[in-house]
């Protein structure tokens, strides 16, 4: 358990900077500026009346706003009064949100006006239990969900600081969707969150004149990164506005933002509207990537667009507290996979251990290919409320006595310490005995139409045996024709895909990545 301290508390390096430098800038948002004093007045408002419903601490705050200062306000106060707080899609449907509050047993749900139709479609849905708070703003009509008001809140005593609380307290409750299509939920402790902010800083060195992206939505773990590794220092977080998330060069240029961390499409999508002339973003020092394998073409031209940059791809399952490899981007080959064309992920973050297992859980040597496995204390306890779930992905290993999580993530380390990616164990598939890697294909689909819009998925797939390959590609000029006719001069037949599907833009879900359930839905539509 270890003893409860604020110093625990994963708002307590905000409230410092609230005593030390009040004045500072902490958050930009909708077109407005707070200072730590000003946003620290609704924060310990809110976490007053937390307090007041939950005096011993733990219950589960969701946080249904987005973009909005709601949306912040509502994190740091579940924090700042020993609660948890839980970030919701509201672009999510309401049936699979309502699976979510049930599952976290949300105790309370801070929304914005843009979330207010969607509370309203999830009353009915057995969330009787849920209060509904709009914590700054007083929205008319909200008489069906009965809302606490900022009224309602001021009738409370604020809380003036950050309760103590334990180690193994509970920061957040990240859901992502589960195989058996009950989302499963990752919960990291403030100790996995504070030895991630630690190596981060030691990393990065970060400081209070730096000005962070926050582009990430709360529900993907990256936005950890974009708010407390900023409040960590006394920085400031600049919140991207929906309008600009997929041209957002000419937001970093007015707000003169040093660091930048998104998935890599958005590069692409920059590279097709050309916003990414040479030197174009000089104010940034330091440019993230994760959630998908970064092309080497495309960190080239970020790099030439942001000269003064560290380009940097990264790499860390949710259920190991955001990230913990990263591989600064170079020309050196050494940086990049062999065969992949991408970046490599990269060495270790000093907060955890990463290994490389065989299929019998050995440890392999340096360039022999398995699974990507974690440990150390950035590590997350397990799986909500799932113990057979997080029995099976939380291990011991034969010659360790650690934790490890397995990844289910391909990959192989050199002699060099640097880790490289290779795909999925689950992106391979067997197509009449033989076994087809998916990335395989797509790599060389990627190199034919030079973009990272790329998906291959099994399909058709009659009684758990796949029959065939469908690849879904971007906008492109190449034709599909042309495509076809050269990857059979690459690839053996039973690994080409039957068929080729142009799409504008691939569908991608709330972590960026492309939505392969999306496109599987695509086809069945198609066969109505």
């Amino acid at each position: 358990m270890g003893k409860r301290t604020r110093e625990n508390n994963l708002a307590h390096d905000f409230f410092r900077w609230t005593r030390d430098a009040p004045d500072r800038e902490a958050l930009w948002v909708d077109e407005r500026a707070w200072s730590y004093a000003e946003l620290r007045r609704p924060v310990s408002a809110l976490a007053g009346w937390f307090k007041s419903r939950h005096p011993e601490g733990g219950a589960r705050i969701g946080i249904l706003a987005n973009r909005t200062v709601e949306a912040y306000v509502g994190v740091l106060a579940a924090l700042w009064s020993g609660n948890v707080y839980v970030p919701l899609n509201n672009k999510l449907p309401t049936s699979y949100l309502a699976k979510i509050i049930a599952r976290a047993e949300l105790s309370a749900v801070v929304i914005d006006r843009n979330a207010y139709t969607t509370a309203s479609k999830l009353c009915p849905h057995a969330v009787d239990v849920v209060e509904w708070i709009t914590p700054c703003d007083t929205i008319d009509d909200c008489n069906e969900l009965d809302a606490v008001s900022p009224n309602d809140i001021s009738e409370t005593l604020p809380l003036t600081e950050p309760v103590a609380v334990a180690p193994d307290h509970t920061a957040y409750i990240v859901f992502t969707s589960g195989s058996t299509g009950i989302p499963k939920g990752i919960a990291p402790t403030v100790t996995n969150v504070a030895h991630f902010l630690d190596a981060t800083q030691e990393r990065y060195r970060l400081s209070s004149d730096d000005r962070f992206s926050q582009f990430n939505d709360l529900p993907w773990d990256p936005s950890v990164f974009d708010l407390f590794s900023a409040w960590k220092v006394g920085a400031a977080t600049y919140v991207v506005p929906d309008r600009q998330l997929f041209a957002p060069a000419h937001f970093i240029r007015r707000h003169q933002l040093t660091i930048w961390y998104s998935g890599p499409v958005q590069i692409n999508l920059l590279n097709r509207m050309k916003q990414l002339k040479e030197g174009s973003l000089p104010s940034l020092r330091l440019s993230l990537f994760v959630g998908e394998p970064l092309l080497a073409e495309a960190a080239a031209a970020w790099q030439n667009a942001a000269p003064n940059s560290l380009v940097e791809n990264v790499y860390g399952p949710t259920e190991t507290t955001v990230v913990c490899l990263g591989q600064p981007y170079s020309e050196s080959p050494e940086c990049l996979t062999p065969e992949r064309d991408f970046v490599a992920i990269g060495k270790t973050y000093s907060c955890a251990k990463v290994a490389i297992i065989d299929e019998d859980r050995n440890f392999a040597e340096d360039n022999q290919q398995g699974e990507i496995v974690i440990s150390g204390p950035v590590v997350a306890p397990g799986y909500w409320k799932d113990p057979q779930l997080t029995a099976e992905k939380f291990v011991k290993l034969p010659e360790s006595t650690a934790l490890w999580y397995l990844t289910g993530d391909l990959g192989y380390k050199t002699e060099n310490d640097i880790f490289h990616f290779l795909g999925r164990k689950d992106n391979q598939v067997q197509i009449r005995g033989l076994r087809v890697e998916l990335d395989e294909v797509e790599h060389y689909l990627r190199q034919l139409i030079a973009t990272d819009e790329v998906a291959v998925i099994p399909w058709p797939v009659s009684h758990d045996l796949v029959e065939g390959l469908v690849a879904f590609i971007g906008h492109t000029s190449v034709e599909i024709s042309t495509i076809r006719t050269l990857l059979h001069d690459r690839l053996p037949s039973f690994m080409i895909p039957k068929t080729l599907h142009s799409l504008p833009s691939l569908p991608r879900n709330i972590n960026h990545k492309i939505d392969r359930k999306a496109l599987n839905q695509w086809l069945q539509d198609q066969e109505q």
